[in-house]
Order: C-alpha cells, then structure tokens, then sequence
C-alpha cells in the first residue's frame, strides 16, 4: 500500500473573517397579453355614448366672474360649461380624427315624456348609426361622413336637442348592448364604447338601494341631495350595481368600455368609486405599471398597486378633455397595423417575449422593436405576416411580461 504523506503546512487553518452584503430577495411576476390578429387594418367601430342630464348644464367653475354665481340652465353665452366645453372638444376631436374609427352616437337620457319618473328614460334609440360593413377601409369617405355627423348632434347640445333629465348609466349601456352595429364583423374588428358622463349613475328601476330600505341607505348615496322621495326613492340613489353589471356584459360580448369623467362630479369619494370601478371592468382601468404619476395624466396620482387614483380618464375642461381624447385615440388605433399598445410596458426588452403562432421571435430590424413609450413595434416580414393575416390564417400574438415587485 502506498501512502501520501502531506505537508502537515495544508492542515494549518487560520482564522478569517468574511463580510457579506445582504441582498434583498426579487419578486417577480409575469404577464400574457394575446391578441389574435386578423385583418388588423380594418377600423374599429367606436360607439360614442354622451350623457346630457341636466347637470351637464352646471359651470365648470361657479366662481369664475363669466359666470356670475349662475346655476343649471340659467348660465349665460360667456360661462364655461360642461356641456360647452364638451362641445368644444368634441367638435376638434371628430374633426381631426375622423378616420381613427367608424363612429356612431348615442345620448342619454332619451326624451320621453311618458316615462316614469320623468327625466329617467334611458337610450332607446341611435342618434347615428355606425357605418355600413365593408371587407376593407380603403375609401375613409364614410368614415369622414359619419363623424361629421356625430359632430353636428354633438354641436346642437344644449340648443335643438335639450340637455336635462336625470342619468339612467346602466340601462343606456345595455342597450348598446343589443345594438347589431357593435356585434356584427367582430371578428375582424374591435368594438369599443366611449362613455362621456359627468356624474353620478341613477334612474335604475332595479336599483336595490330605496328610500323604504331597512335601514334606509346612507344620505351619501342619494344623487339628489335630500330629494330622494316620491317617485325618486329608488331611482334617485347611486346605481353602481347595475352600471358595473351593464359593463360586464358588454366585455362578455367583446365590448370595451371606455370612461371619461367630465366636470367635477367625480371628486366626490362616491363618483371615484363607481367610475373607477366601470373603468377597470370595461378593460382600460389605467395602470401606472413603471410607478410614476406622469403615467396617470394631469391631476392624477400611481398607487403603491400600480394602478392610477383615477382609472378613468377626467377631464375637468376641454382642454383635458382634448387631451384624454388624444390618449384614447391611441388606444383604438392610430392606422398602423404593426404598432401594439401594451397595457402592462415593460422597462426593458429583456424583459419582453414576443411569441407568434407558438414560437419565441427575437428582436431585430425585420421582426420588433420595444419602443420608448412601451409599445411594440413589428417590422418587416412580422409585419408583412400582420398586413396579410385573414380569417382563415390568423396571427396569434403573444406579449410575456416580467415585472419585478
């Protein structure tokens, strides 16, 4: 047998003493956002639904001079108001984007005079109706009709077509529900539903809350201050029940509701709720996925959940009403097929998987870019596959996301 005999040197152990730095374990998360492509340059129908109660009427600012104390209808020519302003921003919004979308209109309340309790009629028709189907949209003439049409109802707020009555929300959205227009071609297009209100959602027959509960509801939820008697004991309470349930239904239909809160109403803690809460089931509650406020526009704080203070859009004036719009532009399409809007950005493309039909594609000059404001933008051949996608050969795109918490 062989033996090693070692330096008895390697059996010498000195004492030492190591610093570690503590690391802070990462949670991690990830995200799917799969959209299936199919004849992406086809526009979406966009269905314009405007509340005209008779808050609408109210100053955006009570104690600007211009406006002299006035209340309601009584506002003189020169007062801003909420239904001027929306006039005003509407009227450049339909002029210059046009072709964004094929749009249609609806208002609420409808005027009905035999409707009980008066003022609550909710939209029982289409103001105008969205255009005809077409294989493609090469010829935007109609498109340009339609919303100049849109624009011409919306001009006449407030002078032909009165603005007053109460906000029966949720039965409005229903019927649009039932509307052939956002149902047909949904394969090739998106339907989306661009809810203009002010304030807070009532006229609801169905409303579980009434003045005869026991216990009787709190004062707060009574949308006419202390008048919630009479004919208005169930109608006048806050229904956001029945306009989160409409919404649901209208997403079970692949229809999205989009929220723009006008005027001051939605400062109160009861009109954030509800409006936040038809915002996040309607599919564009705002996220500030990066943690910062610039993400949630003017006013607007990002929670510690990464969602915005106000999921919805607010706009306080035209010119925040301008600029919720051009945000929404964005989000229905801004005509070019290969560019996709991410509702989760990711920081970094490291951090991005773009998977098409099943299969991982790297980034590169001929197949996608992350773009500095989070979008993805397809190139080349990917985009070419994009242009030329039908019915019958879809391009199932996949968008994984890792988030760290």
């Amino acid at each position: 047998m062989t033996r090693f005999i070692l330096p008895a040197l390697l059996f010498a152990t000195a004492c030492q003493v190591y610093d570690f730095e503590p690391v802070t374990p990462i949670a991690i998360t990830q995200t799917t956002q799969t959209k299936n492509v199919v004849a992406r340059n086809l526009k979406p129908n966009l269905m314009i639904l405007v509340d005209k109660s008779g808050s609408m009427n109210s100053p955006l600012n009570p104690s600007s001079p211009a406006c002299g104390g006035c209340s309601g209808s009584s506002c003189p020519a020169t007062c801003p108001t909420r239904i001027s302003e929306l006039r005003t921003a509407m009227g450049q919004f339909l002029t210059t984007s046009s072709t964004v979308a094929r749009m249609g209109l609806a208002f609420f309340p409808n005027e009905d005079a035999a409707f009980q309790p008066s003022g609550c009629a909710p939209t029982r028709d289409i103001a105008v109706q969205l255009p005809a189907g077409s294989q493609n949209d090469t010829d935007t003439t109609p498109l340009t009709m339609n919303a100049g049409q849109v624009n011409m109802r919306i001009q006449s707020l407030g002078s032909t077509i009165p603005v007053t009555g109460g906000t029966p929300t949720a039965p409005s959205l229903s019927f649009l529900g039932s509307y052939a227009g956002l149902l047909d071609d949904k394969d090739n297009r998106q339907d989306f539903v661009l809810l203009l209100t002010d304030g807070l959602p009532n006229c609801n027959a169905a409303n579980p809350l009434a003045c005869n509960s026991a216990p009787p509801p709190p004062a707060n939820l009574c949308t006419l201050g202390a008048n919630c008697v009479g004919p208005y004991c169930r109608a006048g309470y806050l229904d956001k029940d029945g306009v989160v349930t409409a919404v649901q239904q209208l997403r079970s239909r692949n229809v999205s509701t989009i929220v723009v809160g006008f005027g001051a109403d939605f400062a109160q803690p009861e009109a954030l709720d509800v409006l936040n809460s038809m915002a996040g089931e309607g599919g564009f509650g705002r996220k500030c996925p990066n943690g910062t406020n610039q993400e949630c526009g003017s006013n607007n704080t990002c929670l510690p959940s990464k969602y915005c203070q106000k999921q919805f859009y607010a706009a306080a004036n035209a010119t925040e009403l301008a600029q919720a719009l051009a945000d929404i532009q964005n989000l229905i399409g801004n005509g070019d097929p290969c560019l996709f809007s991410l509702s989760d950005k990711p920081t970094d493309d490291r951090f991005l998987a773009v998977i098409i039909n099943g299969q991982t594609t790297s980034k590169g000059p001929n197949t996608w870019s992350l773009l500095p404001s989070g979008a993805v933008q397809f190139a080349g051949q990917l985009c070419d596959r994009v242009k030329t996608s039908t019915t019958a050969e879809p391009l199932k795109v996949e968008f994984r996301i890792v988030n760290t918490l």
